[in-house]
């Protein structure tokens, strides 16, 4: 099976040396992607450039921001087919449009670094879309796509409406934050909604699989 997989998290700039970021390592979608190419399949990875675990046996290609990832997605979908998109990055609902310092309109990422002298510094922040709704229209042909949802401390009632809200997926996977520093750690499959199954995380990249082939055999 030739497999796309976004991993790591986007870091949307301010200037040369500082980011709005999230916690993402890149870790759980690197073990994923290293797991499916040692099955035997063809796996690419785009990466965050700042992601601190990266695979080790597969292509990789390497994003920064929402911008840029967008357009290696698009192109990369463009320019093949993947019968799998497993869309695990972390990406930031929010980019700066613009940074007022001292009285002084600044264009984000523009300087090497903004001033630490000053008082205040606000941020005009703009929504960004969901780039996993826009997955199958990007594709030419007609992938499974699972997506991954990340609560912090939900209950199983909000992780569930949390999963349903996520448009484009075929499959979501949710796990929750207070759960990551347990050696137990479980990801939970839900489809249009409803619970499919729980699984730890040495089992998931298989269970993504078999999740995915229902789709593609449906």
């Amino acid at each position: 099976m030739k497999i796309l997989i976004t991993l790591g998290g986007t870091a949307e700039a301010l200037d040369g040396v500082r980011f709005i970021t999230n916690f993402s390592s890149g870790a759980t979608g690197s073990f994923i992607a290293d797991e499916l190419t040692k099955s035997g399949h063809k796996v690419k990875a785009l990466c965050s450039k700042n992601a601190k675990v990266l695979p080790g046996l597969c292509e990789k290609l390497l994003y920064s921001d929402f911008k840029s990832l967008d357009e290696l997605i698009r192109r990369t979908l463009k320019e093949e087919n993947f019968h799998l998109i497993i869309h695990l990055a972390a990406v930031s609902d929010f980019s700066p449009v613009s940074i007022t310092c001292s009285g002084r309109e600044i264009r984000p990422g523009e300087e090497k670094k903004i001033p630490s002298d000053a008082e205040e510094m606000t941020v005009k922040l703009k929504r960004n879309f969901k780039i996993v709704s826009r997955l199958k229209d990007y594709a030419s042909n007609k992938p499974a796509v699972a997506a991954f949802k990340l609560t912090n401390g939900a209950s199983q009632e909000e992780a569930r409406k949390a999963a349903l809200k996520v448009e484009g997926a075929d499959f979501v996977v949710h796990n929750d934050l207070s759960e990551h520093t347990s050696k137990e750690r479980k990801f939970t499959f839900y489809k249009q909604g409803f619970k499919q199954k729980i699984c730890p995380l040495r089992e998931l990249p298989e269970q993504i699989l078999k999740s995915a082939l229902e789709v593609l055999n449906a």
